[in-house]
């Protein structure tokens, strides 16, 4: 089940106290590695929310590399949300989010959360300002109860410490990021890098007036976690949750995002030799290392500066944040040929884009999402200044190309006196559209 805004888009129910200064840090009594076997099994996880974590965490030798790779998962999460806390106060941005499931026999949904929120509230040290919940289950069955929170610094170990029988009936899970990907999130932006049809995500655009067009363009969309809109009995501001998301991607020329991947950390050795990994984690991982790697000596990075920052469109709307692009096909194409950046390397910089927001601790779910963009007929994003339609070609056949290296944009055919549109990739939102 993926985690739907819907489901996610509630009122939080953990009221803050905007006075409360608490954030005193006690030493944990429960190893990181006890914390991490609290939560579910890969196996459990997928029953209760169809994600990319079996491909993120799939194709090893044996189960067992796969449930220890999983728990060194959890591990790094614990220990990166006490790292990350540090330097953020009590402030949203550094806050963890985090599974929790109820399994209280003969209960309801309602009443099992409950029971959570009571041993949360009731926990020594841990403030009603130290967590955050969404009020909703995204996942309910006679056997499970399941919802988001997010919390502060070593909150969760302060509740297992308190209540040591806890463990019995709930089960907390770091929320990483192939468990906030719904699943087939890389297939469709992988089918559209490959140019093939995506199937429902991305849909078929319509005709404009005379001289536009209508494409529907690929995106992300990312439902927001508990407490990031209304942080400190509050409405936070659209302008202030979009800054920081973009900052947690493009800041420190991509080191934020890359000390807060557990598969950059595997892939490159730094866990030393618990070093086993995936075929798709070393392709996230690589996404990272490419996109630091372009930095320069004065700070700038044409992907993060130029294709993130300047060329992508964060809107917020509700409980979710939608990424899409802010230039045309054509004017893209235009630019990326006048910055001598190729094909290969803005698929990278997409990649490292969607690691990157499914990173942020922030975000609790993501999805390709489809938007629509008007163009005038050439491409062009400047409807004041589109040029006249001219009259349908005489021929049956008459192909335009745009190309950067060896991808082709856009074409266009006459047949039977019909003029169409049709497009293998519109790079226009990292974004792709197709048309007919």
């Amino acid at each position: 089940l993926a985690i739907s805004t819907a489901l996610l888009s509630s009122a939080t129910f953990a009221v803050v106290d905007a006075q409360d200064t608490n954030t005193t840090t006690t030493t944990a009594e429960v190893a990181n590695e006890e914390l991490a076997s609290y939560g579910l099994t890969l196996d459990e996880f997928n029953k209760v929310r169809m994600s990319e974590s079996p491909a993120d965490f799939g194709g090893l030798p044996s189960q067992d590399d796969t449930d220890q790779l999983w728990l060194d998962a959890a591990v790094f999460e614990y220990e990166l949300a006490t790292s990350h806390s540090d330097p953020y106060a009590i402030t949203s941005p550094g806050y963890h989010p985090y599974l929790i499931c109820s399994t209280y026999p003969n209960l309801s949904g309602a009443d099992r959360e409950a029971k959570v929120d009571a041993i949360f509230q009731n926990t020594p040290n841990v403030s009603i300002s130290h967590y955050y919940t969404g009020g909703n289950l995204f996942h309910n069955d006679d056997s499970i109860s399941c919802g988001i929170l997010r919390a502060y610094d070593d909150t969760i170990h302060k509740v297992y410490v308190a209540n040591p029988n806890a463990s019995e009936f709930m089960t907390v899970n770091p929320l990483s990021s192939s468990m906030k990907m719904v699943e087939n999130t890389v297939e469709v932006l992988q089918s559209w890098f490959r140019k093939e049809d995506a199937g429902d995500v991305v849909s078929v655009g319509s005709a404009g007036n005379d001289n536009t067009i209508q494409v529907k363009i690929l995106g992300l969309e990312m439902v927001l976690c508990p407490g990031v809109q209304d942080f400190n009995v509050g409405d936070v501001n659209d302008t202030v949750i979009v800054n920081d998301i973009r900052n947690f991607v493009t800041e420190n020329g991509g080191e934020t995002v890359e000390n807060h991947s557990f598969y950059h950390h595997r892939v490159n050795g730094e866990d030393g030799d618990r070093a086993v990994h995936t075929e798709r984690m070393d392709q996230w991982s690589a996404a990272i290392t490419n996109v630091t790697s372009w930095t320069k000596d004065d700070g700038s990075n044409i992907c993060l500066d130029t294709i993130i920052k300047n060329g992508m469109d964060f809107t917020v709307k509700n409980q979710s944040l939608t990424v899409l692009g802010t230039m045309s096909f054509w004017e893209l194409n235009e630019f990326m040929d006048s910055l001598g950046f190729s094909e290969e390397e803005l698929e990278i910089c997409i990649w490292y884009l969607t690691y990157g927001l499914a990173l942020d601790p922030m975000m609790c779910s993501m999805q390709p999402a489809t938007g629509v963009k008007t163009l005038c007929k050439d491409g062009t994003s400047d409807l004041s200044k589109c040029p006249p339609t001219d009259p349908p070609a005489s021929s049956s056949s008459r192909p335009t190309f745009w190309t950067a290296g060896s991808l082709t944009l856009l074409w266009m055919n006459s047949h039977n006196g019909v003029v169409g549109l049709m497009m293998t990739m519109c790079v226009s939102c990292f974004g792709f559209a197709i048309m007919l």
